[in-house]
């Protein structure tokens, strides 16, 4: 399973990269040895314990199996266990860290963790586990064995971990100390050799390099790129802006994220199949898993599911030879709401705009009848659905370490209209709450609550767009007292799921408006600037007045942000810490 070796040779200092997609249902690992003047080559983890053929090696289960709270195996050796007794193997727990807003979205409760396992404990292990082997799978390679590479890097490594399009800063809080825990990385190196990446940002830069793109690809090209694997599908709009090496893409449009994924299918098809052998040796559970997992070769024309052998045959159900053929209801019953819920999405992205492809990645990507059904869909048109070749690798494991040598995609879509809650210039704009009016130290007439716009959804940010926001504080307090508060400055952050800003950030009780979701806390310690601090006079009296500015990055795959402000005329800037909301 040979490689992506990159283009022109790397200069820096050597280092290794680790990227690793915790999916649904199944995971993966890649890695680059980044040697200054050589060319970097992506190497897939190809080996893990339990694989006894070499087809789909570079993917695992994401099954975890525990015995009174206890790890006993992960990936494929997990595999007897979930078959023996489910409630004792942590499986489809990704569901379970989604937002609470695509929870809500799930047709089915998340499967149960097993007893006395966490979220966070089921995490560790299953990260830990595939950290522990990618090693012994790097240090057997060629070039490798008996070398300390390894051990000589690891403090210096890089982790790559690839979410859903709808993952944000408090599900990467929450990998971020999985990761710590799992001993991925060391807690002083999480803020700077720890980063994220969409599942779909890194499985455009794999089918980049492991398709038919580059055959149709041209400077002004617009297509969408639909990820749809285990439970989410990530749909992202990309436009062409050098089809030349290094490419350069750019989004056109904040991306989408659906829960149409193929569990959704494998859930409607375990129904279907227990009613059709309800009355038959093949209804148990063993040979109805057997029958689902291969379901996603079937198309439209072709309902025939091969799943056993000669001596499973009963005519009387319509088994012959260890195949059985489903009628085309029975199949479109089995697709139908995930492929409604992909195509609206597909649809709200692409629509009044003239796309030419749709690429198709993913372990459901995989299925013949969805890409029939997106054919179907959208070719009337002229959109093209093109699937990226390998179905056995892990698109976006092996795409985030492409996506790490050649960052081809320059400008992101804002997926949210960013900001902050602020006390703002009373105007007739907030007269519907004229009574909350209230007076500043300095004398100006305000109002609490109001929403301050950062970015607005849709908006295409470049790599590397900063936004300065200027913010001030007033204390009656002495001097003294003013040093405590700015040593934990902290500010708010809100997002709103429309192009169009709130006027309020906050209702009259002090909570979030309706549809305004809390992202997270920037704090910051400013009692550098408390030696430059002046007393002005007011209408009350004393006061002091503090300003400062955040300085919030969020034109790349993640947030970050930083604090200024003016000592005696000169401009001086520190580290803002970024808390996630808690998980509830």
């Amino acid at each position: 399973m040979s490689g992506y070796r990159a283009d022109a040779a790397y200069w820096g200092p050597e280092k290794i990269v680790v990227a690793m997609d915790i999916g649904t249902t199944q995971s993966g690992v890649s890695f680059l040895h980044l040697s200054n003047g050589a060319r970097p080559v992506v190497a897939m983890v190809t080996q893990w314990p339990g694989q006894v053929t070499a087809a789909g090696m570079g993917k695992i289960p994401t099954l975890v199996a525990y015995q009174y709270g206890e790890v006993q195996a992960c990936g494929e050796e997990a595999v007897e266990a979930f078959e023996d007794d489910k409630s004792t193997v942590a499986h489809y727990f990704k569901l379970h860290l989604h937002p609470d807003h695509m929870k809500r979205s799930l047709s089915r409760p998340i499967p149960p963790l097993p007893p006395n396992v966490t979220l966070e404990q089921a995490y560790t292990d299953i990260m830990s586990y595939m950290f522990r082997h990618t090693r012994e799978f790097f240090e057997s390679r060629p070039g490798y064995i008996n070398t300390n590479t390894w051990s000589r890097l690891q403090n210096s490594m890089e982790i790559i971990l690839a979410t859903p399009n709808g993952w944000d800063i408090r599900e990467q809080g929450f990998l971020r100390r999985v990761a710590i825990r799992a001993g991925l990385i060391s807690s002083s190196g999480a803020e700077t050799r720890l980063t994220f990446i969409t599942e779909a940002e890194a499985s455009i830069h794999f089918a980049l390099h492991h398709g038919s793109i580059r055959n149709w690809l041209r400077q002004g090209a617009m297509f969408a790129v639909v990820d749809a694997g285990g439970s989410t599908v990530d749909s992202t709009l990309y436009v062409c802006k050098s089809a030349q090496t290094p490419v350069r893409l750019e989004e056109v449009a904040s991306s989408k994220c659906v829960q149409a994924g193929g569990i959704f299918v494998d859930e409607q098809a375990e129904i279907v199949l227990k009613q059709k052998f309800r009355n038959s040796r093949f209804g148990t559970s063993e040979y109805i898993a057997a029958m689902t997992k291969r379901l996603f070769t079937a198309g439209r024309s072709s309902n025939v599911i091969d799943f056993g052998g000669p001596g499973d045959t009963d005519n009387a159900v319509g088994v012959r030879r260890g195949k059985v053929s489903l009628t085309a209801a029975e199949v479109a019953s089995c697709f139908a709401i995930p492929i409604k819920d992909i195509r609206d999405s597909v649809r709200s992205l692409i629509d009044s705009r003239h796309v030419q492809y749709l690429v198709l990645v993913g372990g459901f990507g995989e299925s013949s009848y969805l890409k029939q059904e997106l054919e179907s869909a959208f070719s009337t048109r002229g959109v093209s659905v093109v699937v990226a070749e390998e179905p056995s690798r892990k698109a976006a494991a092996e795409g985030a370490s492409i996506w790490h040598i050649t960052h081809s995609v320059k400008a992101r879509a804002a997926r949210y209209t960013y900001g902050m809650k602020v006390r703002d210039d009373y105007s007739d704009k907030y007269r519907e709450r004229s009574d909350l009016k209230v007076t500043n130290l300095d004398g100006r007439v305000m109002i609490e609550g109001a929403f301050s716009t950062w970015v607005k959804k849709d908006v295409v940010l470049a790599d590397d767009f900063a936004h300065t926001v200027p913010y001030c504080r007033f204390f009656s307090s002495d001097s003294t007292s003013i040093l405590s508060h700015l040593r934990d400055i902290s500010e708010k952050v809100y997002i709103w799921d429309n192009a169009i800003p709130p006027t309020w950030a906050l209702d009259r009780q002090g909570g979030p408006m309706p549809g305004i979701r809390h992202l997270c806390t920037i704090t910051a310690d400013l009692s550098g600037l408390s030696s430059s601090l002046v007393p002005h006079n007011g209408p009350s009296g004393r006061y002091y007045r503090v300003d400062f500015s955040v300085l919030i990055s969020l034109g790349g795959t993640q947030l970050s942000a930083r604090v200024q402000w003016n000592d005696k005329g000169v401009t001086r800037e520190g580290p803002a810490t970024i808390i996630p909301d808690a998980l509830k």
